[in-house]
This record gives structure tokens, C-alpha cells and sequence, in this order.
């Protein structure tokens, strides 16, 4: 009889659980052996002893016989015999004896030694079901069969009944979750049946990197499970090549392409033109990524590829990573829940002030994961209503102390703090003093040289470039010029050469500081009269057409001093 399928179906470990099953004493008393690198039939023999030598110790006629043979071989092997010459005497005269009426489980055909041919290995079958009395049950991989007529030769001479076993994903996995378990089980498995993997050695390889990358995070809302699982099992089966004709790894990471290929693709079908063979095949690709509801990648799949590629977890990342997607899952909830208590209560008139003032108290947990401009909302909704005030107020002032809390937190993003107001929303006065406030406390403080060497890589500029701009001194401009060297030296020259031609533009934004820069370039000329300071200085604003600025009067005093002693 033979047991054909696909590689990693299932076929041994089906062997196994009809045999632990059984009550018939041949199959339980079963031999197994597996054909994995055999280049001689003695060989095959041999591991079949081996695979009978429990039963050397039970008393009978075969177990008699087996000893007898044993004997023999050892004390040939003492005498004339070479090793090889007992060894291939064994297999002839005790192997016989040891599996004689046995049922014989000969698996991995397809993975023998090239040596041993397959003419050999039908001689075996057929002379141990013929002289001996034996079963044989053969296990085999169809999809690995390096010679398609190996297996139409077995077919043709020794197969009576042939058993093809076709596992599904779904059945494939819940053979793999016994051996490989995760407390993911619920998310991977629907995975892995958009993905089609039925094979259960690459499912488990699936489950143990999800359980590795994951180890610190098993308590993760399925929400944000829904987000890193699918990810997680497309990126692990490709890597272990589960899925056939299946999404490249650099497919999947790159996005942004892949919105840009569907747009491209959509145009062509518009204009008629027939789908290229690799549109079809993009086209199946993205039916499986939105099958697993993969909208998009970011870093956690660039995470999942490096420890495909590396072995190595980086912790620090998928902890920043998954707790960016929970709050992201928090915030999403919050503005949701938000969202809905107004729909509720602007429409429906019937509610009382009281009403809705106590349905807004059940958001007060949400506050924190909303946006500013939520919040003044509430506020400015609420404090219209009686009874409303003291709740308006509570709102305002828990996300004002989560704001705080967050910029004194060590390594606070400056850029987290920056009030971006473009659309002119209504902001409650608090929530805008905070802004301030935390933005002081946690940028840095900015010299002119951070600020010029930023303009001159930058398109834009923010309130505090203006400030430092605005404040510097021709001091200022005079202590950095003479303290910088090379490319900062370059770079600081030319921006403000640039800034001072184009004053008219900036004279708004910088005030003085254009100015200032002037004059501290004539100081430097004066006071270095005859260094190649004046010189540099006097070529680049000749090579500016501005030498005529730099010569006309005496360098002015420093306009800061000036204003302070006249105040």
C-alpha cells in the first residue's frame, strides 16, 4: 500500500496516529524504517534490525531464531569473517527471522541514496512480502520525486492500493498547533489558510517565529494582533517558501510601489490595454495581502524580514513598535467613541442636560487618547450645559497633565509638542499654554550656528528659528563667524550672504539679523585688516555683488547694547 502527498502534509504523522490508535497487534508491533540517505539494500536491512530489536527480548520461536542468527554472525565475525562480510551475513540470516509476518513502514523513498536503485528496492519489497509474509506500507512525497517514473515503476510492480493524502491548510495547522503551540493559535490560523500553507513543518517554523518575535507581547488586544499576525505568517511562509507562486518579501515591505503599480495597472484597463503577465501576477499578490487585510507595511514588517534574514529579535523595536500600534488602537477607540457621543446627543433632542453630561462622564477614560481639538470640542459643548462646567473643566485638565507628563518624560520628540494649527480650529486657552510651555521645556536651547546650518538644509523654518534670528547680536554673528572652520564656516557664510541680498523676503521672519551679519562681516574687516579673514570676507561679498554694502561706513555698534543702555 502506499501513502503519497505533498511534502510536509502530514503522511508520517497520520502513520503515527493510526498506529497509536490501532488495536490489532500487527500494526502496533509495526517496523518503521526510513529510506533518508540509504545506498544499499544491506543497509536497509540493517536499520530494520534495528528497528526489531525490542523484540529480541521476548521469549518465542522468532525471537529464538533471531538470536541464533546473531550468534552466528558473531562468532563468524570472530573467526574469518571481514566486518562487511558479517555485517551482509546478518542481513541475510537474522533480519529474515526478526521480520518475518511483519507489518513494514517504509518511508522517504524519494529521499534514498542515489546509489540505491529502485529496481533494488522493489527486489526487497517484493521478496519480504513474498517469502516472508511481510505488509509493507509505503511513504512518500509525490512534489519530491526527482524521477517522475520511480513512482509510476512502484505504481506498475508493487502498489495494490495507493492512499493520496490531500491535507487542507485548516487541517494542516490544527496538526501543527499540537506539536508547536502559541498563545497567537486564534489569529495565525485564519492566516494560514489565506495563505493556503499545508505544510505542517513550515506552519510550525510560522508559529515558532510569531511566538518568538511576539514573546513579550502575549497579552496583545486582537485589534492590534489583527495587525501584526498576517504580517507576520505572509513574511515567515515566504522566507520558508509555503506558498506556491506566492508574494516576494520585497513585494510585500514596499508599499507605497504597490499603490502606485495598482493605479498604473488601473489606467492601463482603462484605456483598454490587455493586463501583461506580471500585472496578473501583482494583481494575485494584492488579493492575498487584502485577504489578510494587509493595507500597507511599515517598520514591523522591515522588523519581521531582518529576523527572518538574521535570527535575531531586536526587542527594543518590536516594543516600540507594538506599543505605538496600541495606542494608535487606543486612539482609534477614543475619537470613535467621541465621535459617537455627539451623533448621539445632537440628535436626539429628547435627552436631558443632565443626560448628556452623565454620558459624557463615561468618556472621561478617553480623554487622554484623543486629539486636542476633541477635547476643546467636549469642552466648549459641555460647559454650555448645566451641570456641564465641572466635567468641561476635568477634560481640559487631565489632557493638559497627560501633555505635561509626556514632555517630562526623559527623550521626549520635540516634535511632539509643536502646535500646528493650520486650520484655525478652536483651541481651549489651556490646552495652547500648554503647548508653550511644553515645547520650551524640552527643546533644546538653539544657537545662531544650529539655526543658519539648518536653514541652509531646510525649506522652512518654524517660531523659534525666527526667535534665535531675531535675538542674535552682531556680537552674535562676530563670535560664531571667528569660531568655525571648513564647511560649517562655508555653509554659514553663504546662507546669510544669501539671507542679507534677499533682506526685503526675510526682513519680516529675521528683523535685524541680516543686518547684524553685515555688520559683523565689517568688523572682522576692520579689526583683521590685512588677514586672510578681511580677504575671504571681502571676495565672497564681491563674488555676491555686494561689496559695495561691505565698504560703505564704519561697522556699527552692537544694536543690542545700544537699545538696552537707551531703555
Amino acid at each position: 500500500m502506499a501513502l503519497s502527498g505533498k511534502w510536509g502534509t502530514g503522511k508520517s504523522h497520520m502513520w503515527d496516529s493510526l498506529r497509536k490508535a490501532s488495536t490489532d497487534s500487527h500494526i502496533q508491533g509495526a517496523l518503521y524504517v526510513s529510506l533518508f540517505g540509504v545506498a544499499t539494500i544491506t543497509e536497509l536491512k540493517l536499520k530494520l534490525a534495528q528497528s526489531a530489536v525490542p523484540m529480541i527480548k521476548k521469549s518465542g520461536p522468532q525471537a529464538d531464531a533471531v538470536r541464533g542468527a546473531i550468534s552466528a554472525i558473531k562468532n563468524g565475525a570472530q573467526g574469518f569473517f571481514k566486518l562487511g562480510t558479517a555485517l551482509d551475513e546478518f542481513a541475510l540470516l537474522a533480519v529474515p527471522a526478526m521480520v518475518r509476518e511483519k507489518f513494514i513502514v517504509v518511508d522517504d523513498i524519494e529521499r534514498k541514496h542515489e546509489k540505491l536503485t529502485i529496481d533494488e528496492v522493489l527486489g526487497f519489497i517484493d521478496d519480504f512480502t513474498r517469502n516472508y509474509g511481510c505488509r509493507i506500507l509505503l511513504i512518500l512525497n509525490t512534489d519530491q520525486l526527482a524521477d517522475r517514473t520511480v513512482w509510476e515503476k512502484f505504481r506498475e510492480k508493487v502498489i495494490d492500493e495507493e492512499l493520496r493524502l490531500d491535507t487542507t491548510a485548516a487541517e494542516a495547522f490544527d496538526i501543527a498547533i499540537q506539536l508547536s503551540q502559541s498563545p497567537f493559535a486564534a489569529k495565525i490560523k485564519p492566516a494560514v489558510e489565506a495563505c493556503g500553507i499545508s505544510n505542517i513543518r513550515i506552519i510550525r517554523k510560522v508559529i515558532r517565529a510569531a511566538n518568538k518575535i511576539l514573546a513579550a507581547h502575549l497579552t496583545l488586544p486582537d485589534d492590534v494582533l489583527d495587525r501584526v499576525i498576517p504580517s507576520t505568517v505572509l513574511l515567515s511562509a515566504i522566507h520558508y517558501k509555503g506558498i506556491e507562486d506566492g508574494p516576494t518579501m520585497a513585494f510585500v515591505l514596499d508599499s507605497e510601489s504597490n499603490v502606485g503599480r495598482q493605479i498604473a495597472r488601473h489606467e492601463r484597463e482603462r484605456r483598454g490595454e490587455e493586463a501583461s503577465d506580471e500585472d496578473k501576477l501583482h494583481a494575485r499578490w494584492m488579493l492575498l495581502l487584502n485577504r489578510l487585510g494587509i493595507a500597507y507595511s511599515d517598520e514591523y514588517e522591515k522588523l519581521v524580514s531582518d529576523y527572518l534574514n538574521a535570527g535575531l529579535v531586536d526587542r527594543s523595536a518590536v516594543d516600540a513598535i507594538v506599543g505605538r500600534y496600541y495606542r494608535e488602537r487606543q486612539r482609534a477607540g477614543a475619537e470613535a467613541r467621541v465621535r459617537e457621543f455627539f451623533q448621539t446627543t445632537i440628535w436626539d433632542p429628547e435627552l436631558m442636560p443632565a443626560q448628556i453630561v452623565e454620558a459624557a462622564g463615561v468618556l472621561l477614560a478617553d480623554v487622554p487618547h484623543v486629539d486636542c481639538y476633541s477635547v476643546s470640542s467636549l469642552h466648549y459643548y459641555l460647559v454650555e450645559l448645566q451641570g456641564g462646567a465641572a466635567i468641561a473643566e476635568q477634560m481640559v485638565s487631565l489632557w493638559v497633565d497627560q501633555l505635561r507628563e509626556m514632555a517630562a518624560a526623559p527623550g521626549a520628540n520635540p516634535r511632539e509638542f509643536v502646535l500646528d494649527n493650520w486650520t484655525g480650529r478652536a483651541l481651549h486657552p489651556s490646552i495652547v499654554a500648554a503647548f508653550a510651555e511644553a515645547r520650551v521645556r524640552v527643546e533644546q536651547p538653539r544657537t545662531l550656528l544650529d539655526v543658519c546650518l539648518y536653514l541652509a538644509n531646510s525649506d522652512g523654518w518654524n517660531h523659534s528659528d525666527e526667535a534665535v534670528m531675531q535675538a542674535a547680536t552682531v556680537d552674535d554673528f562676530t563670535r560664531t563667524v571667528l569660531s568655525i572652520r571648513g564647511q560649517q564656516l562655508k555653509v554659514f557664510m553663504l546662507k546669510n550672504l544669501d539671507m542679507y541680498a534677499n533682506r526685503g523676503t526675510y526682513a519680516r521672519h529675521f528683523g535685524s539679523g541680516p543686518q547684524h551679519f553685515l555688520e559683523a562681516c565689517k568688523r572682522i574687516q576692520v579689526e583683521r585688516a590685512g588677514t586672510r579673514w578681511a580677504s575671504l570676507i571681502e571676495d565672497l561679498f564681491k563674488e555676491a555683488k555686494l561689496d559695495t554694502d561691505l565698504n560703505v561706513g564704519q561697522p556699527a555698534a552692537d544694536t543690542t547694547a545700544v537699545n538696552e543702555a537707551t531703555r
